[in-house]
């Protein structure tokens, strides 16, 4: 299982690629469809119907309580803590493009992906075409995904050698 944050969403539906998580088992928060479901707004639609397939939590005020004291105290956002407690709670993988969140959900010993560690792995079991992994890659970096020139390189790189 899979806890998503907003960042993935957001890029991944800039490119029209939220397709690539169909197969994979989702869960968030409440926090985290409220970011990316803003009646008005361009894709709000698209969204609600991608949440349709998407475990979203509702926490508990206890949780809610320990998320924020977490948020100010690590100097993140109220709803990436939110996610970050599902997550640990859950015991899943998060998937999250935040730098520091990141950082603070490794300190806490949980598994986090980039999308770039997305996009890697369903190359590599076959979900996703060499090609098409590449493609997707530099869609997300031409729409403003931003990604170190050597990480760039080196997930390139990774997806050549897969299945050789």
């Amino acid at each position: 299982m899979i806890a998503i944050d907003s960042t993935p969403l957001i890029h991944l539906s800039k490119i029209g690629r939220l397709d690539i998580l169909e197969n994979c088992s989702l869960i968030t928060t409440e926090s985290v469809r409220g970011e990316v479901i803003i009646e008005g707004k361009v894709g709000a639609s698209m969204f609600k119907q991608f949440f349709k397939r998407v475990e979203v939590v509702k926490l508990s005020e206890r949780h809610i309580d320990i998320a924020s004291s977490i948020a100010k105290s690590e100097g993140v956002h109220q709803a990436d803590a939110e996610l970050l407690l599902l997550a640990k709670r859950k015991k899943c993988t998060l998937l999250t493009n935040d730098r520091a969140l990141v950082l603070l959900a490794r300190s806490m010993g949980l598994k986090v992906w980039w999308v770039t560690t997305l996009i890697l792995n369903l190359t590599n079991t076959g979900r996703l075409s060499k090609e098409e992994g590449k493609y997707i890659l530099d869609d997300l970096i031409m729409s403003g995904m931003r990604i170190e020139t050597g990480v760039y390189i080196r997930i390139q790189r990774e997806i050549e050698i897969i299945g050789r």
